[in-house]
Order: structure tokens, then C-alpha cells, then sequence
């Protein structure tokens, strides 16, 4: 269709969402409004000052809440502590529907009537609260509310009630989030997890030297000292004194056996118990062995050789270790074996030596230099357990015979793929392509000044800088220089094309090289025909100029969505544009900006793909890979429901799009089928970025679509990564059902988030 000024063409980068909930962002001003004009409808009787009796009134009213009935009576009693009371004469309309919220209401005397589109709908009286909805969902007013007699209400300003909840919750969050990453089970899984089982703690404080449990008891918690002492006994001998900070109690959890010991407290002791339950829901059923490889591969990461190895090496070695219970004092290996033959890690309890010495701690690989080198000298002395332990342990002979190489071997191997992993075009190749690919990979060294590349020569090789450093030249005038780890000549895998520039040792280096028949015998032609795709869409050279315009692929409230062709390297792209105008007016930048950096540091097969952004005197623009397809909603409305296969499918397709996220802590929080594009080759895209967030742990605002938002969403605790969880499994339940489980049918936001909290 030949060329067109993109810029004559409006484009929307936010089109509008069905059923989105946005909680509006007030500006202290108009909140501050909002809070002065429902104040000035009545008179203050009495400022923060309550005695037993309003209390006792306000604390039962706010424990039979939906939402902060969620909080402890600690927490509800912070936030009695704001409200003041206040007096209105019969006929006051405090608020109408559609106002900015500024304040909940708790009717002490009196009776008002709850007032929705001229109609009154409820009377309220003593003890009923009122205004909360809003200001906790952070919508304008859904009702409106007017006294039908003299009235005392107590009233808390919005600010009040945010601060207060957000200051008791963070407290009380930190606190605990910062005991858990002291047990060395629970430092390396996942935020979202984290905040799981941090709602799942109790702390408890004790006072007396009852014990914690006895032996022969059920083994149900783990514990954590915060303060205090305990003592392990068993018959009666001293065996352990648990400091401040040190887990106990998981010895008999992973050996799935009642207490072996009793637990003592001295004097006043704190803890926090966590159940085993929040194990089982951490990592299923087989929660012992996730939790035993999880240490196994922190001890292997502990340890400065080991922890070269590739975590999915130390899953297949998990496979051949054994797991042994050893009593105080016992023997594990006699003097004069040969420190490099036995691989043990401490999974509870401690290694000695015949002195008496700690020679390898809980959580630690013993002899880790001599295994890895395959060092024959003996040990001195004897190595005993203390006091009691459970070992995981395993031959490096029989390491040998799985792999059909060394530890030392695996560590080369794992560090060949990693280098690829670092590679844009590899990084999402399965760990077994990517082995096979480490196998053709060769080593060249390039003495100083010698080129790598030549500029016109028709390419074969892809390069991966090993040591040393390249210096990149385009017609003998130097560009860059290349360092470890970066890699060039991609393009030759591909493309039979003369090479576009030239590259030089700058010192002596070392290169990892790939030849283009190697590439081709590994990587079957769909594949390839991907990594080609994926090539285009991480070329930022493309400017404005090269684009073609070919056609309009949709409208929204600020413009349209184009797809264009480059008149270089003929692939299509979808292309969106804001105006300039429109993003000042609208207030968009910041919005704009914080999409612009979520996707640009996205490159998935299964989420949408930002290639570059443009700007000229008018327009900013986004140029997208080009998705053809359809809504996952559309799609679900013609099949009707799926099939336990395509259930399967797009489930594990949605998670691994999110957990890809995840992993770069990003938040997306509106998962729903509207955002989910189906591609004709039958794969998924995540699209639409409008409402995705880069969070450390975790977030308050109340965002997303009703019937897909989890409780602690809806709740306003705070949550984190796993509320897209939910979400996927909410759709999980549409996929099979055909409908959402909870307030299927329903309206009001509200109405959903009750259907969400209570079934």
C-alpha cells in the first residue's frame, strides 16, 4: 500500500476493559474535601475520647465486618482509637451516591436511612457501620445516606483508617517475613510464597517451662525462637540449647516420625509456629523431599565449586541420594577413607571431628573442594554426627555412573549453558535443548588484534566472548567494545548474508563459537522457525521510515492500532500510537512509562513482545509484534467449555507466562480470558500491560476484574505474585465449568467480593 505518515494515524494503547475495577488515585486535596464536607453536615461531641462502653460498641460492630473482621482485636483497637463522635439533627443527608468517600460511620444512637437512586433501600441503627465499601474498595459512593432522627455517629477520617491499617499490617508483616528468611528452607522460595505462609505464622509467648512438645508427640510445627531459650532433651540429657534466631522441630517433619525429643522453655520465650500444613501448601503432597533437595541445593550453592553446577544436575542427584537418621556420637565415616569418595550434607544437625570440633554445619556439603577435584587423601580422624541427625548422602562413584561423568565435568557442562541461557535468542530454550547445543559448542582462542568477523564475509559461526574483550568495527570506524559473556553474529544462523560489521580481539580472548550445520542438526525447523521470529522482534534498529502502513486492526477512545511491514526485512508488526496532546491531558505519562518498562524487559514466546518505542513531534509510539488471533473470552464463547487436554494446555501455557513474570517481580493483576490473545498456531499471548506493577513483595491497591480477584485482593491486606495465581485458577474453573465459582451472575462489585470472601 506504500508508504503513510504513521503519524496521521491515532492509535490507543489503552482500550477499554470489560468489568475493570481501577481504584481512582485521589490528590490529598480533594480527598481532604471530601473528608471536610461530610464533617461539616454534623457537630463534634467528642474528640478521640471513648469510655469501656463506646468501645465495647465499636469493637463488636467492626468484628462482625466482611473485611476487618479479618483484622486481630490488636489491630481493631489501633483503629477505634481514631474515631471521634459526632451529633446530627433529623433530615442531614451526610453523603450522597456518587460522592468521594471520606469517612465510615458507626451509628451509636439514632437511625438513618440508606438511600440508592432516590429510593431508600435499608434502615440503619444503632451499632450498623456505614461509608466503608467505598473507601476500602476506593470507589466514589454507591449509596446515599440520610438521618431519620437524632444521631451520635462515630466517625474515622480515610486517612485515618489507611494509615492505620497500613502502618499495623507492615509492622506486622516485616516482622515476621524477617523470621522466616532465617530458616534456610524458606530463604529461597518464591515472594509470593512468602507471603502465604507469613499470613499462616502465629507467634506465641510463653511463660512457664511447660513443654513445647514431648517426645513420642505428633511432629505438626516448626518452630522459630524469637526470644528466650529452649532446650532439646531427650531421657532426660541435655542435647541442644535452640538460640535466639534458630529454627527446630523439622528433624521429625523431614524424617516423617513423632518427636524423637521434648522442647523446654526457660523462662519467658517467644515463638513462631509454623504449621505443617503451610509446608503441605508450599509444595504439595511430597513436601519432605521438595523441602530435603531444597536444602540439598543450598548446601551445593554454599560451597564456592559446587555451585557451578546447574540446579537441574542437583535434581537428578537428588535422585540417587539416600536419607539417614543417626543417633548422638555416630560414626558417619572411619579414619583414613578418602575425603573425595562420599558426598554428606547435614540436613539436621552437625558434623565433628574426633576432637570434638564442627567440621561441617546444618545445611553445608562436607569436603566440598575434595569431591569436586576428586581428591583420594584420607581423613585423620573419625566424622560423628551431634547430637542427632538426619544426613543426606550419596557416593560421587555412583554420581559418576549416572551421569557418565564427574562432578568436576557437570560443573563445565552447567557453566556451557548458562552462557547460552544469557543469550537473548536461547534464553527460553528447554535445559535439554540447550545441553545438546553445550555439546557442539567449541573453544577458540583469538591473539591480539586478530579478527573474529570479518565485515562483508558471508558468516557461519555465532560467538559467545569467553575471556578477554572485542572490539566491534563497521568499515574500520570503532562502535563498541564486546565484554564476557556477550555474544554476536546471530544473524549467520539464520541468514545467508555477508557480515555487517567487523570484530577484533582487543588483547588475547577466548570465543565460545557455533557452526550453523551444528545449530541446524539440534533445532528442528519450527523451532527455528521461532528463534527467526524472535530475531525480528529483538531488532531495535527499526525506525519510523522503514515502517509500511498496511491496514487499521482496531479503534479505541484514543485512536487506532495499525499493522505495518518493514520495507528492509518485509516481517509485520503491530504498531500503537498516543498523542502527544492526549498524554498531557490525560495525565498518561507515568502510566505509559511504567509499561514501557515492564515490556521492555519482557521476552517470552507468551507474552506480547515490545520491540521498541518511537517518538516524533506528535506521537509516541509502540511497535509490537503483531498478534494474529483472538481473545481467549471469544474463544471460550465458541467452544462453549474445554476438554480436559485444552484445559491442561492453556492453564500450564498462562502459568508459565506469569511465573515468567514473576521471576522478574512483576505483578500482573488482571488475569481474565479478555487478556489473553489465541494465536492461529493455537499458542497464548498475555497482552494488555495497563495494570501490571514491579513490586519487591508485595502490594496494596484493590485493582483488577471482580470475579477473577483474589480474597486477599478484595481484603486489602496486601498480597503478592500469588494473586495471579488465583487468578489462573479461577479461570481453570471457567475453562472446565463455563462460568466463574464465585458471584457468577452478579452485578455489583461488592455483591462478587462477599461471594469471594465467604464461599
Amino acid at each position: 500500500m506504500g508508504n503513510k505518515n504513521l503519524s496521521q494515524v491515532k492509535v490507543d494503547n489503552y482500550p477499554e476493559r470489560k468489568n475493570n475495577l481501577v481504584i481512582p488515585v485521589l490528590s490529598a486535596d480533594k480527598e481532604k474535601m471530601a473528608v471536610n464536607s461530610e464533617k461539616h453536615k454534623m457537630k463534634l461531641v467528642k474528640e478521640k475520647n471513648k469510655d469501656n462502653k463506646d468501645s465495647s460498641l465499636i469493637e463488636g460492630c467492626l468484628s462482625k465486618h466482611a473485611f476487618l473482621s479479618s483484622l486481630d482485636r490488636k489491630e481493631r483497637q489501633e483503629l477505634i482509637k481514631e474515631m471521634s463522635l459526632y451529633s446530627a439533627k433529623p433530615n442531614v443527608e451526610i453523603f450522597r451516591q456518587g460522592d468521594t468517600p471520606g469517612c465510615i460511620y458507626i451509628i451509636s444512637k439514632g437511625t438513618c436511612d440508606l438511600i440508592v437512586n432516590g429510593t431508600k433501600k435499608q434502615s440503619l441503627q444503632k451499632g450498623d457501620i456505614f461509608g466503608d465499601s467505598a473507601i476500602i474498595y476506593g470507589t466514589n459512593r454507591e449509596y446515599g445516606i440520610k438521618t431519620t432522627s437524632d444521631c451520635e455517629i462515630w466517625l474515622m477520617e480515610r486517612e485515618n483508617i489507611e494509615n492505620a491499617i497500613d502502618n499495623i499490617l507492615n509492622s506486622t508483616y516485616q516482622d515476621s517475613f524477617t523470621n522466616i528468611n532465617k530458616f534456610q528452607s524458606f530463604s529461597v522460595i518464591s515472594p509470593n510464597q512468602k507471603t502465604k505462609l507469613v499470613n499462616n505464622i502465629y507467634k506465641e509467648s510463653l511463660t512457664n517451662n511447660k513443654p513445647i512438645y514431648e517426645k513420642g508427640d505428633i511432629s505438626n510445627n516448626l518452630y522459630i525462637l524469637k526470644d528466650g531459650s529452649v532446650t532439646l532433651k531427650k531421657d532426660g540429657k541435655n542435647m541442644k540449647v535452640i538460640s535466639k534466631g534458630e529454627c527446630f522441630g523439622a528433624l521429625e517433619i523431614l524424617a516423617n516420625s513423632n518427636r524423637i525429643t521434648e522442647a523446654i522453655p526457660s523462662g519467658r520465650t517467644t515463638l513462631y509456629t509454623i504449621p505443617v500444613f503451610c509446608f503441605k501448601f508450599l509444595y504439595g503432597d511430597n513436601y519432605r523431599s521438595v523441602i530435603a533437595l531444597t536444602l540439598i541445593k543450598s548446601a551445593f550453592g554454599n560451597h564456592p565449586a559446587l555451585k557451578k553446577l546447574n540446579l537441574n544436575f542437583i535434581d537428578e542427584i537428588f535422585k540417587v541420594i539416600s536419607f539417614k537418621y543417626y543417633e548422638n556420637e555416630t560414626e558417619i565415616i572411619r579414619a583414613g577413607q578418602p575425603k573425595g569418595n562420599l558426598i554428606v550434607v547435614p540436613i539436621e544437625g552437625e558434623l565433628i571431628d574426633g576432637s570434638g570440633r564442627t567440621v561441617c554445619q546444618r545445611n553445608n556439603l562436607l569436603f566440598g573442594k575434595e569431591i569436586y577435584e576428586e581428591d583420594q587423601s584420607k581423613t585423620t580422624t573419625p566424622i560423628k554426627c551431634k547430637p542427632f541427625s538426619l544426613l543426606a548422602m550419596i557416593k560421587t562413584s555412583d554420581i559418576k555412573q549416572y551421569f557418565k561423568c564427574s562432578l568436576k565435568e557437570l560443573g563445565e557442562k552447567s557453566n556451557s549453558i548458562e552462557q547460552l541461557k544469557k543469550v537473548n535468542l536461547f534464553k527460553n530454550l528447554s535445559n535439554q535443548k540447550l545441553e545438546i547445543l553445550s555439546r557442539k559448542i567449541k573453544i577458540d582462542k583469538i591473539p591480539n588484534g586478530k579478527n573474529v568477523i570479518t565485515q562483508g564475509e558471508e558468516g557461519s559461526r555465532f560467538y559467545i566472548v569467553k575471556k578477554g574483550f572485542v572490539d566491534i568495527y563497521v568499515k574500520d570506524k570503532y562502535i563498541r567494545t564486546m565484554n564476557e559473556n556477550e555474544y554476536l553474529g546471530e544473524r549467520a544462523l539464520f541468514f545467508k548474508e555477508p557480515r555487517s560489521a567487523s570484530a577484533k580481539a582487543k588483547g588475547d580472548a577466548e570465543v565460545y563459537y557455533l557452526e550453523k550445520q551444528d545449530f541446524e542438526t539440534v533445532i528442528e525447523k519450527n523451532l527455528k522457525e521461532y528463534l527467526k521470529e524472535r530475531l525480528y522482534l529483538q531488532d531495535n534498529r527499526v525506525e519510523l521510515e522503514d515502517l509500511v502502513y498496511y491496514m487499521e486492526l482496531g479503534a479505541g477512545s484514543f485512536g487506532n492500532v495499525c499493522l505495518v511491514k518493514s520495507s528492509k526485512t518485509k516481517f509485520f508488526y503491530a504498531i500503537k500510537n498516543i498523542s502527544c496532546k492526549q498524554i498531557l491531558y490525560s495525565q498518561l505519562s507515568s502510566n505509559l512509562n511504567l509499561e514501557k518498562s515492564i515490556l521492555l524487559q519482557i521476552d517470552h514466546p507468551f507474552i506480547v513482545k515490545l520491540v521498541k518505542t518511537l517518538k516524533d513531534q506528535n506521537y509516541v509510539y509502540f511497535l509490537m509484534d503483531y498478534i494474529k488471533g483472538k481473545e481467549l473470552f471469544d474463544v471460550l464463547r465458541d467452544i462453549n467449555v474445554l476438554n480436559k487436554f485444552q484445559t491442561q494446555f492453556y492453564s500450564a501455557s498462562i502459568l508459565l507466562a506469569v511465573n515468567y513474570l514473576h521471576e522478574r517481580k512483576i505483578i500482573y493483576r488482571d488475569i481474565k480470558p479478555e487478556n489473553i490473545m489465541v494465536v492461529t498456531n493455537g499458542f497464548i499471548k498475555l497482552i494488555d500491560f495497563g495494570t501490571a506493577k514491579i513490586i519487591k513483595d508485595r502490594t496494596k491497591t484493590i485493582i483488577g476484574t471482580p470475579d477473577y480477584m483474589a480474597p486477599e485482593v478484595v481484603l486489602g491486606k496486601g498480597y503478592s505474585f500469588s494473586a495471579d495465581l488465583w487468578s489462573i485458577a479461577i479461570m481453570m474453573y471457567e475453562f472446565v465449568c463455563g462460568k466463574t465459582p464465585f458471584g457468577d451472575g452478579l452485578e455489583e462489585p461488592t455483591d462478587i467480593y462477599l461471594a469471594i470472601i465467604n464461599e
